[in-house]
């Protein structure tokens, strides 16, 4: 009887371990392993699939997606017209080459790009490192001061 037991359970646990890979492979985490699916408990599954496992719908986060859309968007325009082989008439005739024949200089035209378009990429990311080195260097000015508190 204790056989009859184990096998009855062990083919349990088989069956479901394999029931928790087909619901994930239809809605869970397709980088998880099988062993990492099987040793999941069934509201975990439940909680963590694209469609419920940590989306945030909040208006903040909408808001921060729509702004990223927009961002993307003009960084796309400004792609556009930087670019020197997009033409259907030929590669002189793109808006930077045009730009330069109506008399505007490279910085002329970089500026008149970021006024309608917003600074480049290239110009956030530099902003961005400015301001986590500026952050990096206040939080060492911090621990350096309550260092010197505590002696």
């Amino acid at each position: 009887m204790g056989l009859s037991a184990g096998t009855l359970y062990e083919t349990d646990q088989y069956v479901q371990g394999t029931m928790k890979i087909v619901v994930n492979a239809g809605m869970g985490n397709p980088y998880a392993s099988e062993d990492e699916v099987t040793q999941q408990s069934w509201g975990d599954l439940a909680r963590n699939n694209e469609y419920t496992g940590g989306v945030d719908y909040s208006a903040k986060s909408m808001d921060k997606a729509l702004d990223n859309s927009g961002q993307a968007y003009k960084d796309a325009a400004r792609d556009v017209m930087t670019s020197h082989t997009f033409s259907p008439l030929g590669p002189d005739l793109n808006p930077a080459n045009l730009a330069s024949a109506a008399g505007l200089s490279g910085d002329e035209y970089n500026d008149m790009l970021d006024g309608s378009l917003g600074p480049s990429p290239e110009e956030r990311a530099k902003e961005a490192e400015a301001a986590q080195a500026a952050h990096a260097a206040h939080a060492a000015q911090e621990q350096a001061q309550q260092g010197g508190d505590a002696g």
